[in-house]
């Protein structure tokens, strides 16, 4: 939490640094050095000056009284009577006085003025820099009628609440004359900087260095000329536009203090201020030193600070409770992460679990691939299978239907011929022979189509048993990296720029083909997973020698934990040792206590003593001075009597002398006379 105030507070190493960049008088008992707070402006020394003039604006600083609407106190009061309320303390405000200022009358404001380190084209200096190099353009629709007529009823109505006394005609808001404007700035800057501005013969001067001090974000709108002639249509919508401005600095000024409204943790008291807030301690004891000198100044005690001890105790009694607690709550939050580490050292990691997992499904996920991969070869080959096989059933419809035609015109011809019994014995015989031949040869084809269904389930086997060696081929390859079908030299350099995917066609039609092309890439591949091979063993000889390293790097820190382990254990039995000394030392000052409490009993009781023997005194006393007061009495009527005695004898012997300066003087015109005569 940022408790600095974000609103017109100027930069400064505490928030209430003076303004190095303002020209105007400050009072040196406002400037403070950086290092301190600006809490409690109130316990700081007050300045022996009067205010220049009684009429100053009214400060909303409290004056050490309580207001009635107000759930807090100030933590920076006056230290004035009431009826000197209306100056405002400037050293406890984050703009360090820069607003509100009244300077002191006993001060030649002219020469305090500072002249400027950067030299002007003649006219007013300031010190205020150019802090910025680039002109800002104003956002603001200062051309626009509503925007003028919004900042117009806006001056207008912050001069009614502050009972104004500047006369202003009916068209000011339109084209004011010179005077109105300068009348209309002058009461807004005095309510910013205090009535009692030394204001120089040159307005524009004046304006233009106020300007620059309150940093006004649109300088380059507001020149000489425009100040000149304030009412012309070019310059009045910029100059309304800055009065308006000023009129909203004014309204931020007056709600300073106003608590509903602003929060600053600089304004509040340090009993008020959360433990979190920074340097609490600091700010504890800058309260407590400034209220406590502000009472031996003013004489409100001697050296009694014993009250506010008792609320700087309190303070920090209650700072060390929530500090305590914070500890216990911090010791069970580290003591319950200790016991949830321990509990997740000793389980697996999770992360191991989840990475075998997506290895397992890396592997189940490849082999689904190459299944269904294989799957489909299997279904193209079928249907392959079944177009040849239905254009080989269309092929022999064709013959059957062409032997039956040929049948049927051999049997036509055979009708046709003459055929004796003995050509048609022989021809049934040789249809007989040819029936059996035929049975033969069907014989064979079957025995054949046997061998060929048997060849064909070896081979099929042969295709299951390469594509399940497949996979496990490819599973390891994923495993040792070599998944890629061209190595990247950049992510394993020790591999050859070779292709390790087996890419086998089963389908081709020559065996000799998929044989020789097995063997090519065999003797391609086989050389460079050696070659890998070597390489990773290499690299296993490499990492158990760091890992034996690592070993003894291990042993050695630990036996360095030992020693430290050791003197952690001197260093708690040296702790117990002061902790018992300290116990030792309550005990001693817990009686030294109680006979410090008989010892005040019994100083009570002679005080009583002799709060008895000091009335008396003072009755004694009293009746002394009435006897003095009578004699004193007597004395000044004597005094008066010789007083009026002694003037009366003055009077005469001044009146004897007035007479005598006149006869000297007559006496002197004569002489003058008779020698002028002579």
């Amino acid at each position: 939490m940022d408790y600095r105030r974000r609103t017109l507070a100027s930069d400064g190493p505490a928030g209430n640094a003076v303004n190095p960049y303002s020209s105007l008088p400050v009072p040196s008992s406002a400037i403070k050095r950086p290092a301190s707070r600006s809490g409690n402006a109130g316990g700081a020394r007050m300045s022996m000056a009067g205010s220049l003039s009684n009429h100053s604006r009214p400060s909303l600083m409290n004056s050490g009284q309580e207001l009635p609407m107000s759930k807090r106190r100030s933590i920076a009061p006056s230290g004035r009577g009431p009826g000197d309320v209306n100056s405002l303390p400037s050293a406890s405000r984050g703009d360090a006085g820069m607003y509100g200022r009244t300077p002191q009358a006993a001060r030649n404001l002219a020469n305090t003025r500072r002249s400027s380190i950067f030299a002007s084209a003649g006219g007013r200096s300031s010190i205020m820099p150019s802090y910025s190099s680039t002109s800002v353009k104003d956002t603001r629709p200062i051309r626009d009628a509503t925007f003028r007529t919004e900042s117009a009823q806006n001056i207008q109505s912050y001069l009614l609440q502050h009972g104004s006394q500047v006369e202003l005609s009916a068209k000011w808001n339109v084209s004011p004359t010179q005077r109105e404007f300068q009348n209309l700035f002058r009461f807004l800057a005095d309510s910013l900087i205090g009535p009692g501005f030394p204001w120089g013969k040159k307005f524009d001067d004046d304006c233009l260095a106020i300007l620059r001090d309150l940093r006004y974000p649109a300088m380059e709108t507001v020149s000489k000329t425009a100040l000149a002639a304030p009412g012309g249509y070019q310059n009045w919508p910029n100059l309304l536009a800055m009065l308006s401005w000023m009129v909203e600095l004014c309204k931020a000024q007056d709600h300073w203090h106003d608590p509903e409204i602003v929060s600053d943790p600089l304004l509040w008291q340090a009993n008020e201020l959360p433990l979190d807030y920074p340097q609490l301690e600091d700010r504890l004891l800058w309260d407590f030193s400034s209220k406590m000198y502000k009472e031996w100044f003013d004489g409100v005690t001697d050296d009694d600070f014993s009250h506010g001890e008792r609320e700087l105790e309190e303070a920090f009694e209650r700072i060390t409770l929530a500090s305590g607690e914070e500890c216990e709550r911090l010791e069970t939050e580290v003591n319950k992460r200790d016991v949830e580490l321990r509990q997740l050292q000793a389980q697996e990691p999770p992360l191991k679990r989840i990475e075998d997992e997506y290895l397992q499904l890396m592997s189940d996920k490849t082999k689904f691939i190459a299944f269904i991969d294989l799957h489909r070869q299997k279904a193209d080959k079928l249907k392959q299978g079944n177009a040849k096989a239905r254009s080989v059933v269309q092929e022999h419809a064709r013959n059957i239907t062409s032997a039956k035609a040929e049948l049927q015109e051999a049997e036509a011809a055979v009708a046709a011929q003459n055929l004796s019994p003995d050509e048609v014995n022989r021809m049934n015989h040789e249809r007989e022979t040819l029936s059996r031949h035929l049975d033969e040869l069907r014989t064979k084809i079957v025995e054949a189509s046997k061998a060929a269904y048997d060849q064909e389930m070896l081979v099929t086997k042969s295709m299951d048993r390469f594509e399940q060696l497949l996979q496990d081929y490819e599973a390891l390859s994923h495993q040792i990296g070599t998944t890629t079908s061209v190595s990247d030299p950049f992510q394993h350099p020790e591999l050859p720029d070779i292709n390790f995917s087996i890419d086998i066609d089963l389908g081709a039609e020559s065996l000799n083909d998929i044989q020789e092309s097995g063997r090519s890439t065999m003797q391609a591949i086989r050389p460079a997973l050696q070659q890998y091979c070597e390489t990773f063993r290499r690299q296993a000889s490499e990492f158990q020698d760091d890992a034996i390293a690592l070993e003894e790097q291990h042993e050695r820190i630990a036996q360095e934990v030992e020693l430290e382990k050791e003197e952690l254990s001197r260093r708690e039995e040296r702790l117990n040792f002061v902790h018992e000394q300290a116990e030792e030392a309550k005990s001693q000052l817990q009686a030294e206590t109680i006979e410090t409490n008989r010892t005040v009993a019994k100083l009570e009781t002679e005080v009583t003593a002799m709060s008895t023997a000091s009335q008396q005194g003072v009755l004694a006393s009293r009746s002394h001075l009435e006897g003095k007061r009578i004699a004193f009495k007597e004395l000044r009527h004597r005094t008066q009597q010789q007083q009026e005695h002694v003037i009366q004898q003055l009077m005469g012997h001044i009146d004897v002398i007035i007479k005598a300066k006149d006869h000297t003087a007559n006496s002197l015109s004569g002489v003058r006379s008779f020698a002028e005569a002579q």
